[in-house]
């Protein structure tokens, strides 16, 4: 994890924003959901069936398989009281860009 976050101060330095933004699916379930490492979070979500479909397609595992996963995760209601931002993808693809991009002004204008 250390070299995570030296990495991480690295990219941080380097962009012209100062602003660095991490893929962490996993990011609260290890606790860096802010604090040294991580200032703000975004979480994106959908609909358990979406999300089942997604990974049934992405992984070719079966809906019980995805199910499993699902349960051995953070319960999304915790993951979006985390959050300071949530993007829901229930809208497709344009409306979720959309909420990223109001997020972007918001984190540029800061």
């Amino acid at each position: 994890m250390d070299a995570i976050g030296r990495e991480l101060g690295r990219m941080e330095s380097e962009s012209e924003t100062g602003i660095v933004c991490l893929v962490a699916p996993l990011l609260l379930e290890v606790e860096w959901g802010r604090g040294e490492k991580v200032d703000r979070v975004l979480v994106m979500v959908a609909g358990e069936e979406e999300r089942i479909s997604r990974v049934m397609t992405r992984d070719g595992l079966t809906a019980e398989e995805v199910k499993q996963r699902i349960r051995a995760q953070m319960p999304v209601e915790e993951q979006r009281r985390r959050a300071d931002w949530v993007v829901d993808t229930a809208g497709g693809e344009e409306q979720a860009l959309s909420q990223l991009e109001s997020v972007w002004r918001e984190l540029t204008r800061e």
